[in-house]
């Protein structure tokens, strides 16, 4: 087992040879809130909704020196890579099999333990970390790509013509155990874009022609939804282009079967998805 933490300065702190842990609690399960509604004269409650509430997770671990001074020195390192004043870092966790999940997570709080925790080359600590999202995820993002054209004139037809249509269908696995948010990137020049969920029922639609060279971006995560154009060096916000009745999807866990259309596509032009699978444990 491997753990480490990487801290909003891009500072990595590795749990091993002078900082031996030797405890792990809150990798696994997750407080949960039961919402629950109860009307007048109802006898109990009826049942809506259960949601996970943010994760607590402690490290007990032991720092050791070769004489006092070296003990102190290391206990300085502690203090500098979890100051919580920096904001969200990464927990990693590397299992035996060398797979490894990461936790976006802000130390809490630093407790060094004194009396029989102290000694002249070992301190006993505890780090305790709060995770706003409660999941963790895979270090290695997925990528999916969609592209393609069909279509075309049918006979008999009418005015207007329709001339073609952008159409890719794929089957994405979600491998996770629970529902994962997703970032599309249209690139090249394509207009309206459209990508479906068909496995949910929901769509994105875009009422944008995106120019060579550009790219649309989407994010679908919860409290962090947003649309942008890229294009020379720059963003720009493109939330207005969004059609009112689109839902921001994710990726259910298991098999999702996902549409990409368009009114036009380039000849260089295609869909990228982007993804981690999720989990309520390690």
């Amino acid at each position: 087992m491997k753990l480490s933490f990487k801290n909003a300065n891009n500072e990595t702190f590795i749990f091993q040879e002078y900082y031996h842990v030797f405890n792990l609690s809150g990798f696994g399960d997750i407080p949960v809130t039961h919402q629950l509604i109860k009307a007048p004269y109802q006898d109990g409650e009826t049942y809506i909704d259960t949601l996970f509430d943010p994760r607590t997770v402690t490290v007990e671990f032991y720092i050791l020196g070769a004489d006092r001074q070296e003990l102190f020195n290391r206990r300085r390192t502690v203090h500098q890579h979890f100051n919580p004043k920096y904001g969200l870092g990464t927990l990693v966790w590397e299992d035996d099999s060398g797979s490894a999940y990461c936790l976006d997570c802000i130390p809490l709080e630093i407790v060094f333990q004194d009396g029989k925790g102290l000694g002249p080359t070992y301190q006993q600590s505890i780090i305790q970390f709060l995770a706003p999202n409660p999941f963790w995820y895979e270090s290695t993002q997925i990528e999916k790509i969609l592209v393609g054209f069909s279509g075309g004139l049918s006979f008999p037809f009418s005015f207007p013509i329709s001339f073609g249509t952008v159409t890719s269908l794929i089957t994405i696995t979600n491998e996770g155990n629970v529902n994962t948010p997703v970032t599309i990137m249209f690139h090249g020049e394509v207009n309206d874009p459209e990508i479906v969920n068909l496995t949910t029922n929901e769509t994105i639609s875009v009422t944008k022609d995106i120019a060579d060279g550009e790219i649309l971006i989407i994010n679908t995560a919860f409290g962090n939804k947003s649309v942008q154009i890229y294009s020379g060096g720059n963003y720009s916000d493109a939330f207005e282009y969004v059609d009112p009745d689109s839902v921001f999807w994710q990726l259910i866990p298991g098999g999702n079967q996902v549409r990409y259309l368009a009114s036009f596509e380039g000849d260089n032009s295609y869909c990228q998805i982007l993804f981690y699978n999720r989990y309520s444990g390690v």
